[in-house]
Order: structure tokens, then sequence, then C-alpha cells
């Protein structure tokens, strides 16, 4: 009878003869393969680790991956898969390190939270948390301090660490999100980034940015509404249509708001050449929306 024997090294190409050699249980020999045809495609490294854990060659795994995390310039990848290794196989004090350089790495709330999660294990968090945020700070990474700020609900802190950034900083404006965490116990603020956002959309000159602007400036009257500032809200509608009244496609996305009814009351309605302001007693009022029905419908309905 004869017998055939495979030999791993003479089959495919070098990825399927490293993967036939951890199925064979030759880690070291599919370690040197990687080394040798793969240091610069992390892809085939990280499917590596996970087939030696799989192989139960978890210490093979980690040391490889250990050793392309600690590269200059590595692939980052390698040290979030250091990181949920160690979260998932129970060494919470290593997780944490592994953790702490993906945070250096990629600061966001979901790294934050990660890192929360893993410090409290053993009882670090506080410590932890200061010396992430003080790591930004130094670093002056405002977006990321300003997206944990508001994930704490510290919306003091957001504002202030909003006030720091310069303009034109970065690719991305955290006044949206800011002003909606502050509409609650900051309405004052909340106002005054709509306005300022308002003023940006404008400012793009485009049918689409225009129907933004008037998003933000519905935001401005309910909370003036809100305040019961009826007075701060028509000085700053009729002073928005003032200055920008050369805008025909602006006015037309205030108008529409105010057919959605958005804003109803205290308006300046410019109908045959004259000023018509509502509010000023019933019996008038009738007579007005009598008299001027017909313009009116126009307006309201976008005829």
């Amino acid at each position: 009878m004869n017998y055939f024997f495979w030999d791993a090294s003479a089959l495919g190409t070098p990825q399927q003869r490293m993967f036939l050699l951890v199925s064979e249980g030759k880690i070291n020999e599919a370690v040197a393969l990687a080394r040798e045809h793969f240091p610069q495609l992390p892809g085939v490294m990280l499917q590596l680790a996970d087939a030696l854990v799989r192989a139960g060659a978890k210490v093979a795994a980690v040391a490889l991956m250990t050793e392309q995390a600690k590269k200059k310039d590595a692939y980052q990848g390698y040290t979030r898969w250091l990181a949920e290794y160690h979260r998932q196989h129970g060494d919470p004090q290593a997780a944490l390190e592994w953790q702490q350089k993906v945070f250096t790495q990629h600061p966001s709330v979901e790294s934050f939270k990660v890192l929360l999660e893993v410090s409290s294990k053993i009882g670090q968090w506080e410590q932890v948390r200061a010396a992430a945020l003080n790591a930004l700070e130094r670093e002056k990474k405002l977006g990321p301090l300003i997206e944990i700020a508001l994930h704490e609900g510290d919306v003091a802190r957001a504002l202030e660490l909003l006030a720091r950034v310069s303009s034109g900083w970065g690719w991305r404006d955290y006044k949206w999100e800011v002003a909606q965490a502050a509409e609650k116990d900051y309405p004052q603020a909340a106002i005054a980034l709509y306005k300022e956002l308002a003023e940006q959309a404008i400012g793009a000159r485009q049918r689409n940015t225009y129907q933004q602007a008037a998003e933000y400036v519905k935001r401005v009257k309910k909370l003036y509404e809100r305040l019961n500032a009826q007075s701060e809200w028509d000085a700053y509608i009729r002073a928005l249509r003032t200055q920008y009244a050369r805008l025909p496609a602006l006015q037309e996305e205030l108008w529409s708001n105010e057919r959605q009814g958005i804003v109803r009351n205290d308006l300046v309605f410019s109908i045959v050449g004259k000023q018509a302001r509502i509010g000023a007693g019933a019996r008038w009022l009738s007579e007005f929306l009598v008299k001027n029905q017909t313009e009116i419908r126009r307006r309201l309905l976008g005829h």
C-alpha cells in the first residue's frame, strides 16, 4: 500500500502554505513564513493571529501581534487586536495598557467608553480618565475633548472647549452638537450657536444651505418662545430678513417655515406695498384677514 505525505512547504501560495502549517500544528514555521512574506500586509497578519488563537497557539498569536504593534509606524489594528484579545481572555491589566494605546492612537467616545470598562475592573478609572484627558489637552485635540464632554453630559465644559476652537480649525464643526446639548440648561448659548450656524449656511449661497439655515432659525424661534423673549425674536427675524432681502431663495425657505406654523405671531407681511402687523386686536384681525384673505392664502400655500 502506498502512502502519500503532504509537504506544506511545497503546496500553493505562501499564504496557503502558512495556514496549512497552522492546521498541522507547525506554529513556528507558519510564523516564520508570515514574517518573511507578509510584514507589510496587516490583513494577512491579523488573519494569522486569529488562526493561531483558534489552533490553541494563543501565546504565539499574542507574541506576533505585540511584535508587529511595537514596530515604527505600525498598523493600528494590531493595537486594537491586542486590547480586544486581553479583554476577552481575562487579563485586565494588559487590556488596560493596550486600550490606553488605542485611545492615544484614535481618541473617540467609543475608545473612551472601552477605557472606562477595562479600567473600572481594576479600580483605576479616575486616574486613567484624568491621564487620558490631560494628554488630549496637551496635544490640543479639542474635537475629541468636546465629544467626550458631551458624552459625559458636561455641557458647560463643551461650550468652553468650543470657544477655544479657532475659525477654520479641523474638518468638523461641533456647533450643532453643542447647541443641541445646550438647549435645556444654556438656552442663550444655544441661540448664539444656532445664529452662527444660520449665518454660515446662508453664506454658502445654495438652496440646500438656505434650507439648513431655516432649520437653525426654527430652533432660535423655539428657544425664544421658551424664554418668553418675543421682542428679541422679532428683532432677530426682522434684521435677518432685511439683511438678506436680496436673497429670494432664502426668503422662500423662511416663508416655508412660516407655512408650517413655525413663525406665526408678530410677523411682518409685505402686502400690496404696505406693512400689516398681526396681533392688534380681534376685530382688527378679523377685518384684516377677510380683506386680505386672497393674498394671505397665496403666501401661506405658496401659490
